[in-house]
């Protein structure tokens, strides 16, 4: 596999995260050209992409929200073939870093065992629950990294 950059995405990478999006999640789940283009121009989000020989292989984006004293990771996707590669780790371990507030927030499905033993791994840990949370009605777990 080629080595991965990861950089900043900007709004002429709307198409191309939407598109990655599909690859990513359910189409309950899914993202639109607009959602992303919204993500990209909002002044204050982080988004980072993860590229490797030319190609798009994941994204990361974060809202932070200092009147609540935390952030939000809004989404993060991996390509199929470069999932359990250390790409998802190496993004949420760069949108943490240029997160500076003191919590970090996100919601996964229940269902999505990997993704949640990433974010076990990464220091997260469950909140609470969030009830009928995704379009399918299905729960959601809200968990929270606390740093100094």
């Amino acid at each position: 596999m080629p080595p991965v950059e990861i950089v900043r995405a900007t709004w002429r990478d709307a198409r191309a995260l939407a598109r990655l999006d599909q690859q990513c999640f359910a189409v309950v789940d899914h993202y639109d050209v607009l959602m992303y283009l919204s993500l990209l121009i909002w002044p204050k989000v982080i988004a980072l992409k993860a590229a490797a020989g030319g190609q798009l292989v994941g994204f990361v984006a974060a809202d932070p929200r200092r009147r609540h004293g935390h952030a939000v990771v809004v989404t993060l996707g991996v390509a199929p073939d470069w999932r359990r590669s250390g790409v998802g780790q190496r993004l949420m371990r760069e949108v943490e870093a240029r997160v500076n507030l003191p919590r970090i927030r996100l919601q996964v499905r229940r269902s999505n065992a990997a993704a949640i033993g990433l974010y076990h791994k990464l220091g997260y840990s469950v909140l609470g629950t969030l009830p009928h949370y995704y379009g399918d009605g299905e729960d959601a777990f809200l968990m929270e990294k606390t740093r100094d």
